[in-house]
């Protein structure tokens, strides 16, 4: 080779001034901002690391991601992006009623209380009647004894009857105390109920209507928000995820208990659905509720990783 090709091939700068073109001034290739990402590349053939997972298996984390980023392009905490955060007071006047109509509720007898009452009043009347009964005979017998001679059929027949009654009052007697007592207790118990539901009957009916009219409406709302896919509050994506083509219902179902709880009690926490535990200065429902909800959380979220 010359050493003028070795130039040539080897200096592009004097080459172009060879060739009249100024290499300060010439027009240079526009680079691309896709000129900077990388070449994708196939998952399959990238190694995983030791207790790394295939991406398919991540897709869930990545749509929590994406759900997380369109929280912030759409505005602080989700609240502009979707109605399923804004407790308005229509929401809280109905959730205050179904609270104050549940609390009620726990002062009546359950049905199977007023069925175990029931029988127990009814055992107490059997009870009094077998005694009567059988005091009546033996009284009865008693007096034909004393007024008969020992020998006469009558006297023997009566003899003979008074015995019968006598071993059914020793048998009946020592049961007297208790089954009155609980009869008794059982009457209370029945008595305290319709004086409640005197009281408050109307309370209570407007109570539960008002919890149906929640349901109803948050309902509604948390169909239309995942139709429309509105991005979702950071503490239901956190706690359910998105909603899954397969079991949207129980999704829905379980959103709008947590919703339905968080506003009854004024709960506001945007990452923990539930907020803390209940202390005993809640109220028993208030407890019973969040057992019951962190129960179903922990096995939708047993479930979902069962089926991953």
């Amino acid at each position: 080779m010359t050493d003028r090709a070795v130039r040539t091939a080897t200096t592009p700068t004097e080459s172009a001034s060879e060739n009249g073109t100024d290499p300060h001034t010439a027009p240079q290739p526009t680079v691309g901002p896709a000129a900077y990402l990388p070449t994708p590349r196939d998952p399959k053939d990238v190694p995983l690391a030791e207790g790394d997972a295939r991406p398919e298996s991540r897709i869930e984390q990545l749509e929590r991601r994406l759900r997380q980023l369109e929280l912030l392009v759409w505005g602080t905490g989700g609240d502009d992006a979707t109605e399923l955060d804004v407790t308005d007071p229509e929401l809280v006047s109905l959730a205050k009623a179904a609270e104050y109509a549940q609390t009620l509720s726990r002062m009546l007898v359950t049905p199977r209380v007023r069925a175990a009452c029931e029988e127990t009043i009814e055992a107490c009347r059997d009870w009094q009647e077998r005694y009567d009964q059988a005091r009546d005979t033996a009284i009865a017998a008693s007096r034909t004894i004393a007024t008969t001679c020992a020998d006469q059929e009558r006297h023997r027949e009566a003899v003979q009857a008074f015995e019968v009654a006598r071993t059914e009052l020793d048998a009946l007697r020592p049961r007297r105390r208790r089954v009155l007592n609980t009869a008794q207790h059982a009457r209370l118990q029945l008595a305290h109920d319709r004086e409640i539901r005197d009281r408050y009957g109307r309370d209570i009916a407007d109570g539960h209507r008002a919890w149906a009219t929640l349901n109803s409406r948050l309902r509604v709302r948390t169909a239309a928000a995942a139709e429309r896919g509105e991005p979702l509050p950071t503490w239901l994506v956190e706690s359910l995820g998105v909603p899954p083509s397969s079991s949207a219902a129980e999704w829905r179902e379980l959103a709008i208990q947590l919703i339905a709880y968080r506003i009854t009690y004024a709960v506001t926490d945007p990452i923990e659905p539930l907020a803390g535990e209940p202390g005993t200065q809640d109220s028993p429902r208030r407890r019973q509720w969040h057992r019951d909800l962190q129960r179903q959380l922990d096995a939708w979220r047993g479930g979902f990783a069962a089926r991953r």
